[in-house]
C-alpha cells in the first residue's frame, strides 16, 4: 500500500508539472510572431483595372479602406502600387483572430487598399497579410512603419515592425 502511495504521488507531480510547463508554453507563445517581411512594387499602369476601380469608388465615397490624401486627377503612369506582405506564424494555442495590418503613409501616399479577407491565424500554423498603397511617383523602397493588429484569447496583440 506504501508503495502504490508513492507511484501515485510521483505520477500526480509528473502531470503537475507538465501542466505547469502547457501554461506556461500557452502564456510565451499567445502573440503571433513576424516571420519575414517583404515588399513589391508595382507600376499602376500594369493593374489599370484596380487603379480605376479605387478611384472611382473615393470619388463615389464608397471606397472601404484607408485614404491618406484625396486623389484629385492622377494618372497611372504617374503612380505604383506598393504591397507590404507579412509572414505571421502563429505557435499558441488558441487562434489569432481579427488580423489587421496597417501601413503608415508616407510621403506621396495616396490610399490603402482595403483587405476584404477574413484574416484568422489558426492555431500552430502560418499565414501572409498584405496591405497594398498606391503611391504617386515611382513607389522607390523607402523603409515603411507597419502596425498588426489581432485578438487571441480575446486579448488585443499589436506588433509593430519596419518593411524595407
Amino acid at each position: 500500500m506504501y508503495k502504490m502511495m508513492k507511484v501515485l504521488a510521483i505520477v500526480v507531480l509528473i502531470v503537475t508539472i507538465a501542466g505547469a510547463g502547457a501554461v506556461l508554453y500557452g502564456i510565451n507563445t499567445l502573440s503571433p510572431v513576424v516571420e519575414q517581411v517583404s515588399m513589391a512594387v508595382t507600376p499602376a499602369a500594369q493593374a489599370q483595372d484596380i487603379f480605376d476601380s479605387a478611384l472611382a469608388q473615393v470619388s463615389r465615397g464608397t471606397f472601404t479602406g484607408r485614404v491618406f490624401a484625396q486623389p484629385g486627377t492622377l494618372n497611372a503612369q504617374d503612380c505604383a502600387f506598393v504591397t507590404c506582405t507579412v509572414r505571421l506564424a502563429n505557435k499558441g494555442f488558441f487562434p489569432a483572430e481579427w488580423v489587421s495590418l496597417d501601413v503608415q503613409p508616407v510621403q506621396g501616399d495616396v490610399l490603402q487598399l482595403d483587405n476584404v479577407q477574413a484574416n484568422v491565424l489558426a492555431s500552430g500554423s502560418r499565414g501572409d497579410i498584405a496591405a497594398t498603397i498606391l503611391h504617386t511617383g515611382d513607389g522607390a523602397q523607402t523603409p515603411r512603419t507597419y502596425t498588426i493588429n489581432c485578438y487571441v484569447f480575446g486579448r488585443k496583440i499589436t506588433l509593430e515592425g519596419t518593411a524595407q
